[in-house]
């Protein structure tokens, strides 16, 4: 395989969604090996190998990178001619652990993390936890690096639990992986993946229904990662959390514009978060006054979920 990404052309226009998230896999472990990073494979088919969610076609590929080569491999990625999304004032303070591309002629996209939300070590720490326990899958012909089972089971547990309230799917995977018979080995696992990776606390509720007796360490319930998980956590009730947890940490100069931008979006913003509005006047006017609605049912329930602990 090459180390430049080919042209697009109508055959690879036509890929599968399936056939797609196999060769980005296996292109992206393959920019890893020649850089000389460290990346793992997540989410995606393992995890329905291993039986911990039913199978389904994911629209994208995600990556868990070395935290201390993240740039450098994004680099590799536009390098390779793959764009990024573009952001918004909502995605740029909002969305602080991964970068997301696209390429023509490719029907998914490509999301690169430097870190994980619920795991509450540092970023680095947790990475050499997960990249220890680590074992391979094939994708299209190749050996990738991918979390153990007991980290996929870990990892999506913490991704079902900042599921949002529109995706019932989060809600069903929770109880899929309630009903996994583990081992007392990969119980064992288990404990020493979620100590190792600061998710013990985080996933308290979900160990202890699996048969996992962990203790979490509470000196880590302070740290920023544990502050970002709760937000995480609250914005399954609505985009209105996050908004309140910014307007919260921003400088008092910082806050009217926090407002402004929370009420009225720029149009670039409205744009790229609602691409199905008309961009004429009556449809816009229209779609912000019902995004106002949307944010004030959901502020109670949000505020709600930001004064919680897990």
């Amino acid at each position: 395989m090459s180390t430049t990404e080919p042209a697009a052309s109508p055959a690879s226009a036509q890929l599968r969604l399936d056939e797609a998230n196999e060769l980005l896999a296996a292109w992206a472990c393959m920019r890893a090996d020649v850089a000389g990073i460290r990346v793992l494979v997540i989410k995606g088919r393992p995890l329905a190998d291993d039986g911990l969610r039913a199978p389904r076609v994911s629209a994208d590929v995600d990556l868990l990178v070395d935290p201390d080569r993240f740039d450098d491999y994004c680099a590799t990625v536009t390098d390779a001619g793959w764009t990024e999304f573009p952001s918004t004032f909502a995605s740029s303070h909002f969305t602080l652990h991964s970068r997301s591309f696209r390429k023509d002629g490719w029907p998914n996209s490509f999301d690169v993390h430097s870190e994980y939300p619920g795991f509450l070590q540092s970023p680095a720490v947790a990475f050499d936890a997960l990249w220890s326990s680590r074992r391979t899958a094939v994708f299209a012909h190749r050996d990738c690096p991918v979390p153990s089972r007991a980290g996929g089971a870990l990892m999506l547990a913490l991704h079902s639990l900042r599921g949002t309230h529109k995706q019932p799917r989060h809600h069903d995977e929770l109880t899929q992986l309630a009903r996994v018979a583990w081992t007392d080995a990969e119980r064992a696992d288990l404990a020493d993946l979620a100590l190792a990776t600061g998710c013990a606390g985080p996933l308290r509720a979900v160990l202890t229904e699996w048969g996992v007796t962990v203790s979490p360490d509470p000196t880590l319930d302070a740290t920023p990662a544990a502050i970002e998980w709760h937000r995480k956590v609250a914005e399954a009730q609505g985009a209105a959390a996050s908004w309140l947890a910014l307007l919260a940490r921003a400088p008092w100069r910082q806050k009217p514009a926090v407002v402004a931008r929370a009420l009225w979006p720029s149009r670039a913003d409205f744009a790229i978060d609602h691409p199905e509005i008309e961009d004429r006047a009556w449809p816009q006017v229209r779609a912000r006054i019902a995004r106002w609605g949307r944010g004030i049912r959901r502020a109670p329930a949000a505020i709600v979920a930001l004064r919680r602990r897990t």
